[in-house]
């Protein structure tokens, strides 16, 4: 769903929330309800990104550049792959594999053990 909202409009609907959050909070102070503090967060949430969007003038919202650059994206997933490849040739992780499954404990998970460990009975 689309809507579109003149500044002062944003304004008057970010007054509003602010208002509301203002009150749930001071309700939560007397009550302790968590369910009231939770829609205050939410409400501020919502009041947070009008404010970004209000402020942003490069066509933020409109899907134009609603996301993460390519390149960025493009760096973290070459990150991603790049160490899911070492994993997926790791020896160490191999070898740590097999003696997990076959219940062998290297000599510090030995140390770091405590001394009652329901393992042990």
């Amino acid at each position: 769903m689309k809507v579109e909202l003149s500044e002062i409009e944003i304004t008057h609907i970010m007054d509003a929330l602010r208002h509301r959050v203002n009150d749930l909070r001071a309700e939560h102070t007397i009550s302790g309800d968590a369910a009231t503090i939770d829609a205050a967060w939410e409400l501020e949430e919502i009041e947070h990104d009008l404010m970004e969007i209000s402020a942003r003038r490069d066509g933020w919202g409109d899907g134009a550049v609603d996301r993460f650059p390519d390149a960025a994206l493009d760096m973290v997933q070459t990150g991603i792959d790049a160490r899911e490849q070492v994993k997926a040739s790791s020896r160490a992780a191999q070898r740590r594999e097999t003696k997990l499954r076959q219940g062998e404990r290297s000599d510090q998970q030995r140390v770091d053990l405590w001394a009652n460990d329901p393992i042990d009975w």
